[in-house]
């Protein structure tokens, strides 16, 4: 992952420390990733997802956590930005 990709976990885990990361939901990550007409592996290499975490998500057999929901859903707002980001 990029320095870029990392400054933006840090900064997501440093606001869930200060309590300003408080998503209770998660966007349905199903959803959103045939939104982006993604297959579950294409989405996983993109996001640097584990392609089971990705699954065990989609299939409503684990929650994300409150750093993996902040994350989700900056990729539903912004899914080309965030692509970058983490990918240079």
């Amino acid at each position: 992952m990029s320095k870029l990709g990392n400054d933006l976990i840090s900064a997501l885990k440093e606001a869930k420390k200060k309590g300003f990361v408080t998503l209770q939901t998660s966007p349905d990550v199903g959803k959103l990733r045939r939104k982006l007409k993604l297959s579950q592996r294409e989405f996983s290499v993109i996001y640097h997802i584990n392609i089971e975490t990705l699954r065990k998500w989609e299939q409503h057999q684990r929650d994300p956590d409150t750093i993996s929901r902040a994350y989700l859903k900056c990729i539903q707002n912004n899914p080309e930005m965030i692509r970058d980001l983490v990918n240079k």
